[in-house]
């Protein structure tokens, strides 16, 4: 009797744990059906979108999420900014959040990983208040040292990024096919970019290396760009140096150029009359508003550089019938540049070509407005072969060389200079006299000036 009194009681025992077991299974599938509910629904995805507007400044709306690994992903995001956000637009798709299983149910929850596919940015100038100009960018640890500690960020990857901006930020311009890795680092966030082609006001298309700075409340502070001529991995621009994101920060970058063909970068007649390749340093200081407030100033040097058929220097070829001045390879290639907005300036200007023809002086553009002045100096045994004429145009020095003024005028597509009409009124006067002397030589005096009295 006692022994089936056990057995009975194992059985219930035994009953009672799989009723339990039973009932956790079944507690645990619905739970998980619930919150899976929860997930798939509309309200879900609205409120996803709520919170997003409420820290962004954008209105969109999420397609609803679903379950992946131990996190969440949904098939897409599409928002627009109002006038105080920086972003016009943003379209997402699709967007992968990964949580850390451990202190999933305690404060802050550790997001492991946001992973988006392609990302579609378009920019806008932000219509901020003045008491918010001076508004600091969120941090890194923005939100673990809100009081709320909510989330925790290890991890942001985009793998194809598509960024454009307007022609009031800095010219306007779009970034298409980058690869972007962001780490919080302290309170900042570590960038890492690279693949991706950068499309620039009036330049060609650049292809992106590598990207790699960190991202401040006030600035970015970059620490590696490449970036080199899509058409020609070989033309490369380095870029270095701080660039303010709001005020009182002030940006200053270091710019390397190197092999950087002309004629991608000339516009109008110069670029089939200067040929080479252009190298050197720019240091570019602005303002926050870069577009506005920037002044640059470099050395620059011109590799295999040539002059080809310069108006003044072939109408000189021309008449001495030389044949050296309509193509002229050049020696030494150097000058200073300045930048501003709307402004480039050559100054200093000194390119040879052996010991027949120097350069100098300077070049202003302003919008596409041309002013200059140079200073040509040919080789003296040349210009001795104008008997007369080289006194009119040239003054002789001390080096060799003799020197004429030269004064720029016009636009960049219609360049005007001074010397070739000075030279042809220079040379009609000689054809003149010439003419006048022959007269003289073959009429008597006085019936030449009976016949043209009035001839000069």
């Amino acid at each position: 009797m006692k022994q089936q009194g056990k057995k009975k009681r194992v059985s219930l025992i035994l009953l009672s744990l799989l009723i339990f077991f039973a009932i956790l299974v079944f507690g645990a599938f619905g739970f998980i059906w619930w919150v899976n509910a929860i997930v798939k629904s509309k309200a879900f995805a609205d409120y996803a979108s709520k919170i997003v507007e409420k820290y962004t400044a954008i209105t969109g709306s999420f397609e609803p999420f679903m379950f992946y690994g131990f996190g969440l992903e949904t098939s897409s995001y599409k928002g627009k900014g109002n006038k105080e956000s920086p972003i016009a637009s943003i379209a997402i798709a699709p967007l992968t959040v990964q949580l850390r299983s451990i202190g999933i149910f305690g404060r802050p929850w550790i997001i492991r990983s946001i992973e988006l596919g392609d990302l579609s940015v378009v920019l806008q100038n932000p219509e901020l208040p003045p008491e918010r100009k001076t508004e600091k960018l969120p941090t890194a640890a923005a939100l673990k040292n809100n009081k709320e500690k909510t989330v925790s960020i290890e991890k942001i990857s985009i793998k194809n990024l598509s960024l454009s901006w307007p022609a009031t930020m800095g010219g306007g311009g779009q970034v298409s096919g980058m690869e972007l890795n962001v780490l919080p680092k302290e309170e900042n966030w570590d960038i890492n970019a690279h693949r991706g082609v950068l499309l620039l006001n009036s330049l060609p298309e650049l292809s992106l290396e590598n990207i790699k700075g960190l991202l401040t409340k006030t600035s970015f502070e970059v620490s590696e760009t490449t970036l080199h001529l899509k058409s020609d991995p070989k033309v490369t621009v380095l870029i270095q140096g701080t660039m303010a994101l709001v005020p009182p920060q002030k940006t200053h970058l270091n710019l390397s150029l190197h092999q950087i063909p002309l004629d991608s970068i000339l516009i109008g007649s110069l670029r089939n009359e200067l040929k080479g390749y252009l190298r050197g340093n720019i240091g570019l200081n602005a303002e926050s508003d870069i577009a506005k407030t920037y002044h640059g100033e470099g050395e620059m040097f011109i590799d295999q550089g040539r002059l080809v058929h310069l108006t003044f220097l072939t109408n000189i070829d021309s008449f001495l019938n030389l044949h050296r001045l309509e193509d002229i390879p050049l020696t030494v290639a150097h000058f200073l540049i300045t930048l501003e907005p709307n402004t480039i300036k050559l100054h200093h200007i000194d390119w040879q070509s052996e010991d027949t023809m120097m350069l100098t002086g300077w070049v202003t553009l302003v919008k596409k407005n041309v002013t200059g002045t140079l200073m040509l100096g040919l080789r003296s045994d040349w210009i001795q072969k104008l008997p007369g004429l080289g006194a009119q145009l040239f003054n002789a020095a001390a080096d060799g060389f003799f020197w004429t003024e030269i004064h720029l005028s016009g636009t960049i597509d219609d360049i005007h200079e001074d010397f070739s009409p000075r030279l042809n009124q220079a040379v009609q006067g000689i054809i003149k006299k010439g003419i006048e002397r022959e007269i003289q030589r073959q009429v008597p005096e006085r019936i030449f000036r009976n016949i043209i009295p009035n001839f000069p």
